[in-house]
């Protein structure tokens, strides 16, 4: 087993290779944000963070499912808001990808937590629904709830592609981790430090297509760690880590550990 690690840092320590972050999980080979990939992400040393997907359910609980709806990655339909936990405990959320995994169901953060027991640093990505019924920073209040209930509050980052949700989070809490996501078609031509400035945070996320060497120079002259998604080729994690990027995402994140062992980032 893993030991636990040490309190989040959003850079690598220098001289050695770029966080590798599982991508909901070991997503390539299980099906995503279940214990199932999960499990299999702490089955790998040298994976140092797992990324996750979080949202609410009909009476507040804090689930982890990417999709608004529950139909591609589950066998139920329509909303997940509109569902309790409960009866999205009965769902099945792993036979869409083999049904080997017929039992796996939908998680909540605490039950997430309680696996990873700190032995990876978890990715927290807050989903905000337009339309919700929910009141306004439910969300993030319920989600902050669950890190420090379950001792994870020096052990995540919270990230999320909306500037409102960030700045409730730290509203809410002066000191957690938070990440920028970068948003091409809201966001374009806004570099890392205007976009963490409101929030203040400490790591912008953004796809392989979206990076440029101005934004790399922005956030490094900044002190902004930069992570990309999502990496499924060791071609493409090698030429983000001659960029200098401090976290690869990846579907497929226990491939990438036995190619990058060994290799520090460049001063």
């Amino acid at each position: 087993m893993n030991a636990v690690i040490g309190p989040f840092q959003p850079h690598p320590p220098q001289g050695r290779p770029p966080y590798v972050i599982a991508h909901r999980g070991i997503s390539g080979k299980a099906p995503e944000n279940t214990l199932a990939s999960f499990a299999r992400a702490l089955d790998t040393p040298g994976i140092d963070m797992i990324e996750l997907d979080v949202r609410l359910s009909k009476e507040g609980e804090v689930i982890v499912l990417h999709d608004r709806s529950l139909q591609r990655t589950t066998t139920g339909n329509g909303l997940a808001r509109r569902y309790g936990l409960e009866e999205l405990k009965r769902l099945d959320a792993g036979s869409w990808f083999d049904p080997r995994y017929r039992t796996e169901r939908i998680p909540t953060l605490a039950e997430v937590f309680d696996l990873v027991q700190k032995r990876y640093w978890v990715n927290v990505e807050l989903k905000y629904d337009a339309g919700t019924r929910h009141p306004e920073g439910m969300l993030e209040r319920k989600v902050l709830d669950v890190i420090n209930t379950c001792g994870y509050r020096d052990h995540v980052l919270c990230s999320s592609f909306s500037g409102s949700v960030r700045s409730r989070l730290r509203q809410l809490d002066g000191a957690i981790k938070i990440g920028v996501i970068y948003n091409i078609y809201r966001d374009f031509g806004r570099l890392p430090s205007a976009l963490a400035a409101p929030s203040g945070a400490v790591v912008f996320v953004c796809a392989k297509y979206e990076l440029s060497k101005r934004v790399v120079r922005d956030a490094r002259a900044h002190g902004i760690a930069v992570y990309v998604y999502t990496l499924n080729s060791i071609h493409d994690a090698r030429r983000m880590m001659d960029l200098g990027i401090a976290g690869l995402m990846s579907d497929n994140a226990d491939d990438l550990v036995p190619d990058l062992a060994g290799r520090p980032l460049p001063a």
